[in-house]
């Protein structure tokens, strides 16, 4: 998801890019969006699983892949849609308090449609199936950019 919604805003903002930057500063930009992309990536699935060691082993580790799925798609829904509503803006506390409840409620009540009822279950895992194929594409663009990008910043 991290790196479907890196390359939309890459895209997005590739006009004014184009405007302002040479073509090797344009992919300089794609390169550190897709490493960044990466480490995201790696970080909300380490701790996805350093989860499922902690929690008992009902709640995440039995059925990972299915909950891992609900959590993240709940949560990217929830960022995505923080980064349209707040823009610059500082909410008060009550909206944040509310905005950060009502995901973890909905997630827990995916989880438990879910194990409760195996054909929600099953669309949810041949969902996560079709997804699973843009891995190829995503890790060897994220290893490649993070290999350039330590190369850029260490020579």
């Amino acid at each position: 998801m991290c790196h479907s919604w890196s390359i939309l805003q890459f895209f997005n903002k590739l006009s004014s890019f184009i405007l302002y930057f040479t073509l090797a500063e344009i992919a300089n930009i794609f390169t550190f969006m897709m490493a960044f992309a990466l480490l995201e990536s790696l970080v909300v699935s380490g701790f996805l699983v350093l989860l499922s060691v902690i929690l008992p082993s009902s709640w995440l580790k039995e059925g990972f892949a299915f909950k891992g799925f609900i959590v993240i798609l709940i949560a990217t829904v929830t960022s995505i849609l923080f980064q349209k509503i707040l823009d610059d803006d500082y909410p008060p506390t009550l909206i944040l308090m509310v905005s950060s409840i009502v995901p973890l409620l909905l997630i827990a009540l995916l989880i438990a449609l879910a194990t409760s009822m195996p054909k929600v279950r099953n669309i949810l895992l041949n969902i996560q199936d079709r997804i699973l194929i843009m891995l190829f594409v995503y890790v060897p663009l994220g290893l490649v950019s993070l290999m350039a990008v330590l190369y850029r910043n260490l020579l």
